[in-house]
Parts: C-alpha cells; structure tokens; sequence
C-alpha cells in the first residue's frame, strides 16, 4: 500500500474515532439529562398531585377523577392510587403510547426510571399511596431527534473535514509527490534534480536524491567529455581542427550510402599549391598557424549551413562536402574566395590555392570522387593558382530562386491530396528480434509520378517552412498504418515540428484515442535538432513519454560531448552514426569510442543502436561490442 494512501487510511480511522467517541459522548449525556429531568418530574408530579389529594375529601369518585383528569392532561403511562395494604383503588394505564424511534436505539439506550411515589393522609392516618410514573416515549422520541442532528452534524462536518484535510494533505504531500516521481525516473535510470521542499524530512530524502543525479550527471558528463576527446584526436587533424582524410571519407560514405535522405550534394577540394615555399620561408610555428586559419575559416563556414563537413586530405589539400543539393559552381567560387581572402591578409607571403568542385550523386562514392579530384590537381600542379575547375557540374538552373514557385506547387499539391509513403528498413535487437521500421517519408509531387524519397525534396520542404505539415502527413498515415496492425514505426520529426505546440496536442489527442498503439510508435530527433532545441525536447518527451510512445535521438556522433544533457530527458534509445560505424570491424579507436557510447547509453537508461551496418564483419564486431540494436543497408528481418 502506498504511503499516501496509509496516511488516508490514518486519516480516516483517526476522525472515525474522534466522531465516534464525539457522538457516544453526546448521546449519554443526552440520555443522562433526560433521566434525571424525567425522575425527577415523576417525584415532583408525585408530591404535588398527593398534597393536593390530602387537603381534599377522601371521597373515592372525586379523588378518581380528579387523578382521571390529571392522567388525560399530562404524559403519563401509569397513575395508580393503592390504600395502606396495597390495594388498588385507582389505576390508570397508558398502553396505545409508542415512539418513532427504532426498536434497536431504545435496546442499546434503555431510560433507567423509576415511578415517583408520594403518601396521602387523611388527617394523622395515611389514606393512601399515589404512583406516577411519565410516558418515557416522548423522551425517547426527544432522544432519537437529537441523535439524527447529531448525526447530521457529524457527518457533515466529517466531509467538510475531509474535504479540507484532503487538500491540506495535498499540499503538504505534494513535495512526496516529487519525490516519489524523482524515485521512479532515478529506477528507470533518469537521473533528473527537483526542488528542495521545505518539510525537513522531505528535504533530507530529496538533497540525497539530487546529489546522487547531479554525481551521475557529471560522471556521464565527464565519460562524455573524455569519450569526444578521444573521437578528436582519431578522427581529427590535431593542427586545423579539422576530420581527417579517413574520417572525412567514412562521413561522406555514411551520407552518400543513405539513399532515402541523400539525393545529391557538392565536394570542394582546395589544394595548398606552395605549401612547402611558405614552410621554408616562414617556419613551421608560422605554417601551422595560416593551416589553422584556413581550418577555422573553413569550419565556420561548416557551421553556418546545415549539412556541410570539413577536412584536411593531406598536408596540402582542403575539403568542404555538402550532403544536400546546391549550385557547385557557386558554392566552389564561395569557398575559393574565403581561401583568397586568407591570401590577402597577409601581403608579405603568397598563399596559392587550386580548387576542384564535383557534383555528386547518389551513385558516387567517397574514395571515387577524391581520387578524381586529385588526379586533376595533380595534372593542373602549381601552374595555375587561385582558379576554379569544375568535376560533372550540376545544372545551375535547378538551384536558382525561379524554381521556388514550382517547388511550392508540387510539394503543397503533394500534401494537400496526401500522396505520401512510408518506406520500412528494419531495426534489430542484437538478438535479431525487430526493434522497429525505420520509415522515412516519400512523397508523389505529380499524380501516377515517381515517389521521390526525402534527399530529392527535403531541402526545399525546409526551406519553404512546409515541415510541419509533412511530419503531421507522416503522422497520420503513421497511425492509419498502425491501427491497421502494421509492426512498430520509427518517425523521423524535425526540430521545428517538436517546437510546435499545435502538432503535439494532435499527437496526444490521437494517441489517447488509440492507446493500443502507443507502445509501436517512435519518434526519432536527429542529433542537431536535439541538441540546438533542448528545451523544447525536454518538453516534447515529457509529454509524449507520458503516452507511451519512444523517443529517440538519431545520427549521435558530432556533439558527444554534450551527452551528459540527456540524462534527464527521458529517452528511449540513441542511433549512433553511421560515420562512427564504417568499417568498425577494422578501427581499434571507433571500438572503443562506441564501447563508451554504449556505457554512457545505458548508465542514463537507453539503448544504443548502430546506423548504417553494411556487412557480416560490421554485425559480428558490433554484437561483440555489445551494442544493443543495429540498422542499415546489412540489416534484413
């Protein structure tokens, strides 16, 4: 039994006494007072009645109706009169006289009375005794009122008792209540920090409970900080700052072997044509120093724009690569002329650049791409500096702002006849049970056209602010497929969809119609959006974990760091991307980056999942690792 329900039961029992004790009290002495007044009528009557009988002529018709008369007028239930030797002389006796009290309260709360007798005399002899005894129905009728109002009175002070007790418990428990809901997310390993109270008790049991989240915070947070540490120094140039030539190319893999979400994209390669000149000329404190402004330059360029990596191939190549569809003409020229400025800022030493941009599809690969890139900087050498070559160039008409109009038309005429799929990629458990699909959308801009998967249109969706509306698409044929007895989804949800207060009622509304199928619907957060947005997760998954359903954070890799965060938000699962997951089975550094993902994973209660397995070695290491879920181009039910 619960603690608050024990103090209920308390509560209760203790006012049941204190009513019960309060009634009976009540009632005896009701029941003593009317004794006592009702006695003490009999005697009084008795005396009276017998005074006036002994200044009167004992005559025995006159006493008789003088007795009949007083028996007719008062509340009596026997009159006798009885000479000396107890005979009778007159008598009368009350026997129609009954009382609206239960036969049960006159059993338990008996009238202890006795008759009041007097003598009468005629002159010194005694004539006679008289015997009056009152009609006890009346008083049990008096007794039986009391008691019902007593009763009321009780009763109803006893609900109004209630009632206000209730609420002041309420406010006195409601820091238990705290408590206990911090007891249960710290048993389901959220380690979350509430208010102090101010009850003394409360407040020892919650400074323990806090200091234990807050100790677990920042343990995790430290394992999160060492863990990105060793992620920097094994898949990062240690003078630029930027991903080194392999962890470059697993990223850009990762994105490009992800056909639902990538269409195409861009890879500028910009090579330091004098780089060994400057060396030689300046010193290598004064190199290192213009390749870290050439990093920084090109990282803040990364981070301006969703969905764009920087890199340093080797010791004089440079690389941007741009995962969503651009003009590679412009962007080429924008990165070379960030790279010219770095030129000009220093008048006294010529820095020469060679940049290459190539127009990627979703055929491509990485390695492929790169050598072509370098084979052309190798066959242009240091002759021409500062200029621009161009690798399958894209058609710049696609990118320009005149096609905005007709993305408009095609993806509002998409969704507002709903031409929308979901596609399923299965999700295992390390023992080959199914977790859930990954179902990403797809959408048919032309009636009877192709079904465009989410690289080819997301990025105008975006831009064109038309996200929500596709998320609340992909939730509702989510549902529809779900109640129709589909197996679990994985929904991917943007950031401006959980910012969104409209779109999460529609969520707890539908999924409190159907509760079924709460326990089969995941909603998946990419990494960025997590992370740029978390106030708003916390309150997203507050209320939707509440429901029932999974919430999850996708593509965790870039910001490890910070995943000490998560420790109170209540996920369910994090998917750890596919860049970290490339070849696994033959990097010793992603091993034990990903063994400390997954501990870091389950010390706040989640599992870890792998995005992107491509073969048999990726699975066998990653079961060995112990990682709890996998998903990708390898993974078949």
């Amino acid at each position: 039994m619960s603690l608050i329900k024990q103090l209920w039961l308390a509560i209760i029992v203790i006012l049941s006494m204190a009513f019960a004790g309060a009634f009976t009290l009540s009632t005896v002495a009701s029941k003593h007072y009317i004794e006592q007044e009702l006695q003490a009528k009999n005697d009084d009557n008795a005396t009276t009645l017998a005074l006036s009988m002994t200044q009167m002529e004992k005559d025995p018709v006159a006493l008789g109706l003088l007795l009949s008369a007083q028996f007719d007028a008062s509340h009596y239930r026997y009159i006798s009169l009885t000479d000396p030797d107890g005979k009778v002389i007159s008598e009368y006796v009350n026997n129609t006289s009954k009382t609206k009290a239960p036969d049960w309260f006159v059993k338990i709360i008996p009238l202890q009375l006795h008759p009041g007798q007097a003598d009468i005399q005629d002159g010194w002899s005694q004539y006679g005794t008289l015997t009056i005894e009152s009609d006890s129905n009346f008083a049990y009728d008096k007794l039986w009122d009391n008691t019902i109002l007593t009763a009321l009175w009780v009763l109803s002070i006893g609900i109004i008792g209630g009632l206000a007790g209730g609420e002041i418990l309420k406010k006195i428990l409601t820091p238990l209540n705290d408590v206990v809901d911090q007891a249960e997310s710290i048993g389901k390993n959220r380690f979350i920090v509430i208010e102090v109270p101010k009850t003394k008790e409360f407040r020892a049991v919650v400074n323990a409970m806090n200091a234990l989240s807050n100790r677990v915070k920042k343990t995790v947070s430290e394992e999160s900080a060492r863990l990105d540490q060793l992620r920097l120094e094994n898949n990062y140039d240690h003078i630029t700052g930027l991903m080194n030539h392999d962890y470059f190319i697993k990223n850009m893999d990762a994105d490009i072997s992800h056909k639902e979400y990538f269409y195409e994209g861009v890879l500028i390669v910009s090579r330091l044509t004098n780089l060994a000149t400057i060396d030689q000329k300046l010193g290598y404190k004064e190199t290192n120093a213009i390749l870290k402004i050439i990093g920084d330059t090109l990282q803040s360029t990364c981070d301006k724009q969703v969905g764009l990596s920087a890199g340093r191939l080797s010791g004089t190549d440079f690389a941007i690569f741009a995962n969503t569809p651009m003009d590679d003409y412009s962007f080429g020229n924008q990165i070379k002329k960030l790279l010219e400025k770095i030129s000009d800022r220093d008048k006294s030493t010529s820095i020469n650049f060679t940049t290459v941009a190539a127009h990627i599809s979703g055929t491509d690969s990485g390695e492929k791409i790169i050598a072509l890139t370098n084979k052309l900087l190798d066959e242009i050498g240091t002759e021409q500096d500062n200029v621009l070559h161009m690798i399958n160039p894209g058609e710049l008409d696609q990118y320009q702002d005149s096609n905005k109009n007709e993305w408009l038309n095609l993806l509002t005429s998409a969704l507002d006849n709903k031409r929308v799929k979901l596609e399923g990629y299965p999700v295992i458990s390390n023992t080959g049970d199914l977790i859930h699909f990954e179902s990403p959308v797809r959408l048919q801009l032309k009636p009877d056209g192709k079904w465009f998967c989410a690289g080819e249109f997301i990025t105008w969706a975006t831009r064109l602010n038309l996200m929500v509306r596709l998320d609340e698409l992909a939730f509702e044929t989510a549902i529809k497929s779900l109640s129709n007895g589909a197996q679990a989804i994985g929904l991917n949800v943007s950031a401006s969809t959980i910012s969104n207060p409209d779109f999460v009622k529609t969520i707890i509304s539908t999924i409190s119609e159907q509760p079924q199928i709460a326990d089969k619907l995941y909603f998946e957060i990419p990494e960025q959006d997590a992370f740029d947005h978390l106030p708003e997760l916390h309150e997203f998954c507050k209320q939707i974990r509440n429901l029932g359903c999974k919430i999850g954070i996708e593509h965790v890799g870039t910001r490890i760091a910070r995943l000490g965060e998560l420790h109170d938000v209540g996920l369910h699962y994090i998917k750890i991307d596919a860049s970290i997951i490339r070849n696994i089975d033959s990097s010793e550094a992603n091993k034990t980056l990903l063994r400390g993902l997954c501990m870091i994973a389950h010390s706040i209660g989640v599992i870890a999942i792998a995005e992107g397995v491509h073969n048999e070695k990726e699975i066998t290491t990653l079961k060995q690792i112990g990682i709890d879920g996998m998903t990708g181009p390898g993974i078949k039910t």
